[in-house]
């Protein structure tokens, strides 16, 4: 009885030796915080910054139906060169058809009324002109070949309108080129403006690169600015002008359009691309900016904290005394102690201290 007690107490120890040491590892893995950051960053001068992005053909079309129904032809692939004029998608034209022929009937029958009040009235005018019709018969007469005229006019109308609608059940190529991608199958039903396929110039002289470039540059660039376009997959640099500069953002970051000169006959769309711009002025001094709520102040005086990273995703905060200059648009000047690049914690600064794990968020 006593060894099945000392065993019992054994265990106890073990399990409470074990508990605290979870518990440790549970403080310790609380201590890495998440944490705002920015960067020291160069200001004036000519600086440069890449940003990834993708080739994409500068007359890319996207082709649909001006109507709704079920595809009954469709007589391309990707990849396939088509000209211009050809014929690429139908649709089942059997209601539009029917009511093409009903119109092209309304409209002779409307044309015989017409002719048939149009005699009519010639003959009332002759007889009211001899003093053998009344001004009534004349004046029905006249009203009855006005009323044949509109009625006539309204069916050519709607016969030209059915013929719109029947060329509407059909898609031909706008110009030549390849077929980049078809989004749809036959007996597929599509709704009006639903994008069939898309087809691009033939030729490399139309490729463009687009990259997105955060809100903090955007502002910077100007069309016709020059940049540099690597093409990793190509090992190959291209020389480019920008032509487009996005007025929204998708998903943070705003599309930049970029013309690449003189590409080679293998740069396709839809390439993966790095895009580097250029920014400043070479007339100005280069200086250093960090960001203004990177910056705190003590007995010891101003200081940030930079963020050296430990491993993929856990950095750590050591404090760092720096002396900063004046107050501009994009931050504080730094007038020591601080490098190019280097990362600094934004916000919470009171709640740091040295050697402190942290994880960066994305902004």
């Amino acid at each position: 009885m006593k060894t099945l007690k000392h065993a019992y107490l054994a265990l106890l120890s073990l399990t409470f030796l074990y508990g605290c040491e979870n518990s440790g590892e549970s403080e310790k893995a609380a201590l890495v915080k998440p944490i705002k950051c920015g960067v020291v960053e160069s200001f004036g001068g000519l600086t440069t910054r890449t940003f990834n992005g993708i080739t994409h053909s500068g007359s890319e079309t996207k082709l649909s139906f001006r109507t709704g129904g079920l595809i009954t032809r469709l007589n391309v692939v990707v990849g396939q060169r088509i000209k211009k004029g050809q014929l690429l998608a139908q649709l089942d034209q059997t209601d539009a058809l029917l009511a093409l022929q009903q119109a092209e009937a309304d409209v002779k029958n409307a044309k015989v009324q017409l002719e048939t009040a149009s005699a009519s009235f010639e003959r009332a005018q002759q007889l009211y002109q001899t003093n053998n019709a009344s001004l009534s018969d004349y004046e029905k007469a006249k009203s009855t070949l006005s009323s044949a005229q509109s009625s006539y006019e309204i069916s050519v109308k709607r016969l030209d309108l059915q013929r719109s609608q029947v060329s509407y059940t059909t898609i031909a190529a706008p110009m030549s080129g390849i077929v980049s991608l078809v989004s749809v199958e036959t007996n597929e039903v599509v709704r009006p403006g639903q994008p069939i396929l898309t087809m691009s110039r033939e030729g490399s002289r139309d490729i463009e690169a687009q990259a997105g470039v955060p809100e903090k540059y955007i502002s910077k660039l100007k069309q016709g600015s020059p940049t540099n376009i690597r093409i990793p997959t190509l090992s190959g640099n291209f020389d480019g002008v920008i032509t487009e500069v996005g007025y929204t953002s998708s998903g943070g970051t705003y599309p930049v359009i970029t013309s690449i000169n003189n590409p080679s006959n293998q740069v396709r769309p839809g390439m993966p691309v790095e895009v580097t711009f250029t920014f400043g002025d070479e007339n100005q001094e280069k200086q250093l900016i960090v960001p203004v709520k990177a910056v705190g102040e003590d007995q010891n005086g101003q200081f940030v904290y930079l963020l050296n990273p430990l491993s993929d995703q856990v950095y750590e905060a050591k404090k760092k005394i720096v002396e900063i200059g004046s107050l501009t648009s994009g931050g504080f000047i730094v007038r020591s102690g601080l490098t190019e690049d280097q990362i600094v914690a934004i916000a919470g600064l009171r709640t740091l201290y040295d050697g402190m794990k942290v994880t960066l968020l994305t902004q």
